[in-house]
């Protein structure tokens, strides 16, 4: 058993899917944790994401639910969930059931062999032609820009330790990438082969414009050069006031 595990889930549009995971989350993180807590957070859905979150809110203690005021991004809807985690262990997972929760374990025990990060990567995952180049090329950008361990992939399923999720929290850059931040404080990462499942629910939006553009950025907030002056100034994300839901 673990001591305390925090579950961050950063959710857009996910009404069909959410309601499953949580299911299936609090199956899994009792047998392994001796506290746990899942921290659903919306980034502006404008589905029924946000009542599907709150017919679960009303099971238990252990479900948070965070509501950004507006669409900033998943990568920020997850520096959010991070800043406000209590466990031990931050994991963070998509919404869409891709990365099954039973697989969180796996994660857990390869971090015991004194990573400070885990990733989950798939053994085999079915991509298009434009979301394998992505993969492909976002490996070569950390590797080249930010100085990631040839032999480490990463990806959005993953576990920190407490000490490395506080060194993040503490990162403002406005244009949020939590790979790119984590590498600045550690490149003890280790990788677990996980399953990956197809998508049940949605549809990817992933297009080559938007991988440029996320190339751009990156380059300009974490390559370490001077580039103040192409930099965007914005709040990572607002919170917008829902009255008791947390």
């Amino acid at each position: 058993m673990y001591g305390s595990i925090s579950v961050v889930v950063p959710v857009y549009n996910s009404e069909s899917s959410i309601s499953e995971l949580y299911r299936r989350l609090d199956s899994v993180l009792p047998h392994i944790a001796v506290q746990y807590e899942i921290i659903m957070v919306d980034d502006g859905s404008i589905d029924n994401s946000l009542a599907e979150m709150s017919k679960l809110h009303a099971s238990g203690n252990t479900f948070k639910i965070i509501c950004l005021d507006g669409n900033f991004g998943q990568q920020n809807a997850i520096m959010c969930g991070i800043r406000h985690s209590n466990g031990d262990y931050i994991i963070t997972i998509d919404d869409d059931l891709q990365n099954p929760p039973e697989e969180i374990p796996k994660l857990l025990e390869k971090l015991e062999e004194g990573f400070d990060v885990v990733y989950g990567i798939p053994a085999y995952k079915k991509q298009s032609g434009i979301r394998h180049l992505g993969t492909i090329m976002t490996g070569l950008f950390f590797g080249l820009i930010c100085s990631k361990p040839k032999d480490v992939k990463v990806g959005s399923f993953r576990v920190l330790r407490r000490h490395i999720a506080e060194k993040i929290s503490e990162d403002d850059t406005s244009f949020v990438y939590i790979t790119a931040i984590t590498l600045k404080h550690t490149r003890n990462i280790g990788n677990v082969t996980v399953e990956y499942a197809d998508r049940k629910y949605g549809s990817s939006n992933y297009s080559l414009y938007k991988l440029a553009s996320l190339f751009c950025k990156l380059f300009i907030n974490y390559s370490g050069l001077s580039l103040d002056k192409y930099r965007v100034r914005s709040p990572q994300y607002i919170i917008k006031d829902t009255g008791d839901l947390q």
